[in-house]
């Protein structure tokens, strides 16, 4: 069950409230570019993490992997110092999919209704994430 939401402003741009900001996105779905466009856009310590859940161990003092032929490191000091203290989020749903539907009502009533629906919340993605882990990081968003 694959589901398809647009997460405008943390997934495809990072920060729309300069002109010159650089918007990062995944051309691809690969572990290396995820950790890129996480690291660009909530910092390199949330991009470890990330990566220590894959079992890669990503260094603050050497190079471990290039975004478009720049460290990782520094494309989360660009997007740190670009960045406002605080960024909006907003979620909505791209399609009408029972899937998707599920993945909203997560995020706005809680896991509880969405798993007496399907009972096993493993078998539900939301943006390519486990359900669990996408409220988690989203519940806080716009809607």
């Amino acid at each position: 069950m694959k589901t398809q939401l647009l997460l405008a402003a943390s997934l495809f741009v990072s920060v729309t409230a300069s002109a010159q900001s650089n918007a990062y996105y995944s051309k691809d779905n690969k572990l290396e570019s995820n950790l890129c466009v996480v690291s660009a856009n909530e910092g390199f310590s949330a991009a470890r993490k990330m990566a220590a859940k894959h079992g890669i161990y990503l260094s603050r003092y050497s190079k471990s992997i290039l975004c478009n032929g720049q460290d990782i490191r520094d494309i989360a000091k660009q997007q740190t110092a670009a960045q406002p203290a605080a960024s909006k989020v907003e979620v909505f749903a791209k399609d009408s999919h029972q899937e998707t539907q599920l993945c909203i009502t997560a995020l706005k009533q809680g896991l509880q209704p969405v798993r007496k629906q399907i009972g096993n919340l493993n078998t539900l993605k939301c943006n390519g994430q486990n359900v669990t882990d996408f409220v988690k990081r989203y519940q806080s968003a716009a809607i």
